[in-house]
């Protein structure tokens, strides 16, 4: 029933619940728990209480109560709480401490006169008794304080015990003798509840109309501001009558968070990931809400309901909960192992993709089968896991890649069209051959060996300890416990005398070496605490501890530890990383490539044309002209790029390619072709006219093909 407008009042805290007959205050289950604590804010509002009742204050502004005011019937009335709630639970618990102590001198009127008129609503309804409803989660407590069960409680670690208790020895405290102090003045009961009506509440009801939701997020837009999440499920919950309310957050929110987690923060991280998979991007951080808000408002045009959508996030939250936090021995058996070894890499970025991809996987088909199979899901989840492993073991920037994911997506669901057979090689080919050349490139073998031949990698030995464990575990039939182990040096840390000796080194060049891939290896801590910095002789009779480990056996083999068998194994176990995580590629199934020649002047050179992003691949044994003092600037650059990179190497007449090389396109819709003729002739040339196709024709001539790889 809509109400007409009603201005704002202001009322003492007795005179106000005295005024609200029939009428019931309702903590909506949107709202935060409460978390007044006894020691900081219900300790102020009891000292501003105290300072009344002893004359210091005359009256005291206790705060704002704003409500939302909905007509029930002829005789009772809601008001759900806005803004005010922690100091209203407060307030009531003052009450019922009140009451309790009342009962327990005796004063059985005087506790039925203060119940009647400030507690309960007489004559409605028993569902509308109590004046206050307090929020779901703090329910039960709540009632055995209603009902005088003090005893009873076991929640005692709930802050709405907590407070009651402290609240009830504070009253105790001012209404009882003290016999060591003959000077302390005692208060009555009534002079405390008249106290109480001197502090003071400016009340302001709102109906309907006045967009409560809108006020809410205003209020909420200072101070102590709610996170996304928190006003997501204000959003969701505010306009809904209250019984539908707590019917829908014990169906939907509750499992939601029993899924997730109830921390406000990380539920805020869910609802990013979730509406990445519903617009197909990333949102900031700072427009989860709004974005949350307007695809809630397109969902409702779609003619769905509330509960549908609260379904559909309680269906993402347990796909997310499978991906990330669920025991891993209760994850489905048939994707346990991809998950669990996804989850090593500790990164949300990839939680887009993967939900989507569980969703197909739980969704059957005509025949009952999934439209995802778990084999494929497994393949899925190992071609994210190589990708990150493989970036991350090159210590590559993650903001690269923070917004690929949903795009990956996007591009594979796409290019799926609802047949799902190649869903595998279209990940590939969106993750990794459309990045080739790209910052959110996968390394390749060359970028692994290059980067790890130096590398201090103990710096990264988040990572280095989650390849090390799967070089231990993979392909071994035996169980190995590797949960007391840590990376530890072989070289100790700390160049003694001793080892530069043993060494024959000086202390740089035993600093470059000492946290390489091939120093490093798995220790137990109490064995790297014996090994300290002692000589090799000794190392190995502590590491034979661990000679059960597959990488230690060889370790052990030597009769000493020089920076030649760092070298040594620092190759090996490189090829052992590339071999464990194999550089992964699309299908020519899925892959829309030309086989494209130059031939100029006595310069061959043989490439690739990709249609999906333009980058031209440019084969072996092809030749590079000679240059000379007028040959552009970018062209000599990217040449001595290439020659310190080892792809080309120079010759009589120029330099040939020793290595497959990728040139890529720096336009979005545009391709590699000028650049790559350019880098080739020494000079700026249109790609199009210089590149020929297999039967000898210029591309230029393609006109259909030209037209999807426009140079613009």
């Amino acid at each position: 029933m809509e109400q007409s407008f009603q201005p704002p009042k202001r009322a003492g805290l007795l005179e106000f619940l005295k005024q609200s007959i029939g009428s019931q205050f309702v903590i909506p289950v949107y709202q935060r728990n409460y978390t007044w604590t006894a020691n900081k804010e219900v300790k102020q509002y009891f000292d501003d209480l105290e300072n009344v009742l002893k004359g210091k204050y005359n009256r005291h502004f206790l705060g704002i109560l704003i409500y939302l005011d909905t007509q029930i019937d002829f005789s009772s009335r809601e008001f759900s709480i806005i803004d005010g709630q922690q100091r209203l639970t407060t307030t009531f618990l003052i009450l019922y401490a009140v009451r309790k102590l009342m009962l327990e001198k005796g004063l059985k009127n005087e506790a039925a006169q203060l119940e009647n008129q400030f507690l309960i609503n007489q004559y409605v309804d028993d569902k509308l008794k109590l004046k206050l409803k307090p929020l779901v989660a703090d329910d039960e407590v709540y009632k055995q304080i209603v009902n005088d069960q003090i005893d009873e409680i076991t929640q005692k670690g709930s802050n709405v015990y907590k407070n009651f208790d402290w609240i009830e020895k504070r009253i105790k405290y001012l209404t009882e003798a003290d016999s060591s102090n003959q000077n302390k003045k005692v208060y009555s009961f009534n002079e405390i509840l008249m106290a109480m009506d001197k502090l003071y509440v400016v009340c302001v009801p709102v109906t309907s109309s006045d967009s409560p939701q809108k006020i809410f997020e205003s209020i909420n837009s200072t101070g102590a501001k709610l996170v996304a999440s928190d006003l997501i499920r204000n959003y969701i919950l505010m306009d809904i009558q209250s019984d539908v309310q707590e019917d829908y957050y014990n169906k939907y929110w509750k499992k939601i968070e029993d899924n997730l987690t109830s921390d406000s923060k990380k539920l805020e991280l869910f609802f990013r990931m979730f509406l990445a998979c519903k617009i197909k991007s990333l949102p900031n951080i700072s427009v989860v809400y709004s974005t949350f808000k307007d695809w809630f408002a397109e969902e409702l045009e779609k003619n769905k309901s509330v509960e549908d959508i609260l379904k559909e996030i309680l269906t993402y939250a347990r796909f997310y909960n499978n991906i990330y936090t669920k025991p891993i021995d209760s994850v489905d058996s048939k994707i346990r192992t991809a998950i669990k070894d996804f989850r090593n890499n500790l990164t949300e970025m990839p939680a887009p993709l993967l939900m989507e991809i569980y969703k197909l996987y739980q969704t059957v088909d005509e025949e009952g089968q999934p439209l995802v199979s778990a084999d494929q899901f497994s393949a899925i989840i190992n071609v994210v896991n190589v990708y990150l492993i493989r970036r991350s073991i090159c210590a590559l920037d993650t903001s690269d890649i923070t917004r690929l994911f949903p795009t990956v997506m996007k591009d594979t669901l796409n290019e799926s069209n609802g047949n799902y057979k190649n869903i595998v090689e279209l990940l590939k080919k969106n993750l990794i051959n459309k990045n080739r050349g790209k910052s959110a490139a996968m390394p390749t073998d060359d970028d692994i060996r290059n980067y790890l031949a130096t590398a201090n990698v103990y710096n990264n030995r988040v990572t280095l300890r989650v390849v090390f464990d799967k070089l231990e575990t993979n392909n071994n039939p035996a169980p190995v416990d590797l949960t007391k182990l840590s990376v530890e040096h072989l070289m100790p840390q700390t160049p003694t005398k001793e080892w530069l000796e043993a060494l024959n080194t000086d202390a740089e060049t035993y600093e470059k070496n000492l946290h390489r891939l091939g120093n490093l290896t798995l220790a137990s801590k109490v064995d790297n605490s014996k090994m300290k910095n002692k000589l090799w002789e000794y190392k190995k009779e502590i590491l034979a501890d661990t000679s059960h480990l597959i990488m230690n056996k060889k370790i052990l083999e030597k009769e000493k530890w020089t920076l030649k068998e760092i070298d040594d194994r620092n190759k090996e176990l490189i090829e052992d990383i590339i071999k464990l995580y194999p550089y992964l590629s699309a299908s020519s199934d899925v892959i829309k490539k030309h086989d494209i020649t130059i031939d100029w002047d006595g310069i061959i050179a043989i490439g690739t044309l990709y249609e999906e992003d333009g980058s031209v691949e440019i084969a072996e044994g092809s030749e590079i002209v000679k240059y000379n003092d007028e040959t552009p600037e970018w062209c000599v650059d990217w040449y001595n790029t290439l020659l310190d990179d080892n792809i080309i190497k120079e010759t009589e007449n120029g330099a040939v390619f020793v290595k497959p090389y990728i040139a890529s396109s720096q336009k979005k819709n545009g391709t590699a072709l000028s650049a790559a003729a350019g880098l080739l002739l020494g000079g700026n040339r249109n790609g199009w006219e210089y590149w020929k196709d297999e039967n000898g024709h210029s591309l230029n001539e393609n006109k259909s093909l030209k037209k999807k790889l426009s140079d613009n």
